[in-house]
């Protein structure tokens, strides 16, 4: 189990941002952090008694993993993995399944296993995603594509889960109080007042307060959860029943629907894929709580919490990365409130983000944009995205200079060279991230990439300064040989050279064998769109687009003119969009070199 009070100990928090299929690069990038931890822990024990080993002795304690749609997704993915006992890394390409539970819901997806075994036969998960079993004509289409598929992943993970998965199982680098977060969007408001001064007269017997609406959802999961201290504060984490008190007379618990629910909801891309409705999960006291620590809410604000007196919060939920797609916030201030204000000087905690699309860089190509908007279209063009960045604004108790916050990115090399390649690093990248769903190559290159690219972080980013006088410094008390075989130093603006350690050191760099060039990858080649194959779903597309016009337009329209005539509409309107999705597809990809 993790001790999360030893002194010489960096107590991570993980960060995954929203990725849609992209997510395979954040699942191989996972992959590749918990194998590293496990051959550093093994490391350390076969040499505990060698005062002069060559392997670092601090420790690394991950107290929180959170993320927003595919990195929430992924989040609980590893969590599930870890009580497991599940961590075997793949180190090669696999073209059937591992064992691996990161590798094979991220690079197979719900694709079936026949057309890997050999037989040749089956469906993939984009052309199941075309099917239209999940339409019901009295409701509406819930999505432009069947999120079944994807519902498949979410619950497999659980359904493959042992009787005896438990924190029990947790490796030495893991704390006993994991946090596990996942952001969730609700389409109804968490209203909150600001109360104005009361003033009674002939015309008011009171003055109202100024409505404020929140709709950003953090499913808060404690492992270490108690049900009295806890209650209302956190979300239990149970998916396998369990007792959660001393009491052997009592009934054993599960939330597994509830984690399974919030699995889904997380990654519920708006419009793209079916949203998720909570009746009974959320207690109103939990949503009340959560927002007044996030918001950082005291006694002396004038803040009234809006209630409709039930017990439970019902909201429907669409994709935690609509409006939190980077939740590192949520994830640092756990812990914060765990070890209280850092030391800038010696950081002993931090959250590494890893964002497969991160906002800082442009498209190649891009001319700078035009800020000055004349027309009504324009304005209402930029509305959205205007909308979208606002809501997405980061609580300002993030942004503190003592806090040790990294980000990781995709990113890959030409062979031998700083230079990155001239196509985008990431396969699945294509169609705002949907790219990964039409290609098990995709992912399976983005799986890989996101492996080197998480060694390649290891061994050249995430450090920290060393300084051996300093009873402070994460590498006190680290032996001169390990210095001397894992320091970097680095020249300063004055001339003078520091010494860095890395934070997670790869003891796979000590073997012999080991290739140290950042610029070799796995899967070097980047995989080729198969537009001959992609050609042959032009019916499945079409036919999923008539079926979400009948669904939306049923109830809609009526008269004996639409009666007659909507058969022959539909069909042409579906007949222009398939054309226009397909060609917008195939310039997509040829736009990214593929």
């Amino acid at each position: 189990m993790g001790n999360n009070s030893k002194p010489g100990t960096f107590h991570l928090g993980i960060t995954m941002a929203g990725a849609v299929s992209a997510g395979a690069y954040t699942a191989g990038f996972m992959d590749y952090i918990l194998e590293a931890l496990s051959a550093w822990e093994q490391a350390k024990k076969e040499h505990e008694n060698n005062q002069n080993s060559n392997i670092p002795s601090h420790d690394v304690v991950i107290d929180a993993i959170g993320g927003a749609s595919a990195g929430g997704m992924i989040s609980m993915i590893t969590t599930l993995a870890l009580c497991a006992g599940n961590i075997k890394p793949v180190r090669e390409v696999s073209n059937t399944k591992t064992g691996n539970i990161l590798y094979d819901s991220w690079v197979f997806l719900d694709d079936d296993d026949s057309l890997y075994d050999g037989r040749g036969t089956g469906k993939t998960t984009f052309e199941k995603m075309l099917a239209n079993v999940d339409l019901d004509s009295d409701k509406g289409a819930p999505s432009l594509l069947n999120s079944k598929p994807i519902d498949r992943i979410a619950e497999m993970v659980f359904e493959q889960l042992p009787e005896d998965a438990s924190p029990e199982n947790f490796p030495s680098y893991i704390s006993d109080d994991l946090r596990v977060l996942l952001t969730v969007t609700s389409l109804r408001p968490m209203d909150y007042k600001v109360k104005f001064s009361t003033i009674k007269s002939k015309f008011l017997d009171s003055t109202p307060g100024h409505r404020i609406s929140n709709h950003d959802v953090v499913a808060h999961f404690k492992l270490n959860y108690d049900e009295v201290a806890d209650k209302n504060k956190y979300l239990p984490f149970r998916p396998i029943a369990t007792n959660s008190s001393s009491d052997p007379d009592e009934e054993p618990k599960s939330n597994r629907d509830f984690l399974i629910k919030v699995t889904k909801a997380t990654g519920s891309f708006p419009v793209g894929l079916a949203p998720r409705y909570f009746d009974s999960e959320f207690p109103t006291e939990y949503i009340h709580n959560s927002l007044v620590e996030r918001k950082a809410f005291n006694a002396q604000m004038d803040i009234e919490l809006d209630s409709d007196g039930k017990e439970t919060f019902q909201f429907t939920a669409v994709d935690g990365g609509t409006i939190n797609n980077e939740p590192f916030d949520e994830v640092l201030r756990c812990l914060v409130a765990n070890h209280g204000p850092e030391d800038p000087e010696a950081p002993q905690y931090g959250t590494v983000l890893i964002d497969p699309f991160p906002n800082f860089e442009n498209e190649k190509g891009l001319k700078e944009p035009d800020y000055e908007k004349t027309s009504i279209m324009d304005i209402i063009g930029n509305l959205v995205p205007t909308i979208l960045n606002q809501a997405r604004n980061k609580q300002s108790d993030t942004y503190g200079t003592g806090l040790f916050k990294l980000m990781a990115f995709p990113r890959k090399l030409k062979p031998g060279a700083r230079e990155e390649m001239d196509h985008p690093p990431l396969a699945t990248g294509g169609i705002g991230g949907f790219g990964g769903f039409i290609d098990i190559e995709f992912r399976k290159h983005d799986f890989f990439l996101g492996r080197d690219n998480a060694r390649n972080f290891l061994r050249g980013v995430m450090f920290m300064e060393y300084d051996k006088k300093n009873p402070n410094n994460l590498f006190h008390g680290v032996s001169d040989e390990a210095v001397k075989k894992f320091e970097r130093k680095i020249k300063q603006d004055d001339g003078t050279k520091k010494i860095f350690m890395p934070i997670i050191p790869d003891v796979s760099k000590l073997d012999p064998n080991d290739d140290s060039n950042p610029s070799r990858y796995t899967v070097q080649d980047f995989p080729k769109f198969n537009k001959q194959a992609f050609k042959k779903l032009e019916r499945p597309i079409r036919n999923r687009i008539k079926a979400v016009l009948r669904a939306e337009l049923k109830g809609k329209l009526s008269g004996w003119l639409w009666s007659i005539g909507k058969g022959f509409i539909i069909n042409k309107i579906a007949k222009k969009m398939t054309k226009w999705v397909i060609a917008t597809i195939e310039k997509d990809f040829e736009k990214r070199g593929m």
